[in-house]
């Protein structure tokens, strides 16, 4: 019984030691950072300003190869939805109406949620119109994370244009039947 005892006394007192000898060893580093004396020598900046006026970055300073924001051109866009299937995050939501003209698919809806967004590239490389792509923006903040949604959809379909597909429709119909 002895010996458990003096062995537990000495395992508690090694552990003390090593406990000690571990703070006055974070102290002794630090020492020169909380004297004034060898403080220019040992301390760097590391900080930086955000935007640093001197060395702040601009779209030309970054590689050619930056994955920035995805950027969709909607007028180029076919709504093939290959991008939103590629997707491995679900970042990209996209809704079509083609009720009226089957020929041209109205994309109504195209979003992009940038807060779920892993610039992997996939969308961009499987767009067969090219109507998406990186662009060198790398900044995008928010509030909350429906301000990193970006809308790029044309919208509902107007009256104005479903008339006009229903008028283009009976012209097709016509000239088939040879009127």
């Amino acid at each position: 019984m002895r010996q458990s005892v003096f062995q537990s006394f000495h395992d508690y007192c090694r552990t003390i030691f090593k406990g000690c000898n571990s703070v006055l060893g974070s102290f002794f580093s630090a020492l020169p950072y909380l004297l004034k004396e060898g403080a220019s020598e040992l301390k760097k900046e590391v900080t930086e300003q955000y935007p640093d006026p001197v060395s702040s970055r601009t779209a030309a300073d970054l590689p050619p190869r930056t994955k920035g924001l995805i950027y969709n051109e909607i007028d180029k866009c076919t709504g093939c939805k290959e991008c939103e299937k590629i997707c491995p995050v679900n970042c990209i939501k996209i809704e079509t109406d083609s009720d009226f003209d089957p020929a041209k698919l109205w994309v109504s809806v195209f979003d992009v949620d940038h807060s779920k967004c892993i610039f992997c590239g996939l969308c961009v490389e499987v767009c067969q119109p090219d109507s998406l792509f990186h662009t060198k923006k790398f900044e995008f903040t928010g509030f909350k994370t429906q301000d990193l949604l970006e809308r790029f959809g044309r919208g509902p379909v107007s009256p104005e244009q479903k008339e006009k597909w229903l008028a283009l429709r009976k012209l097709r119909e016509e000239e088939a039947l040879g009127l």
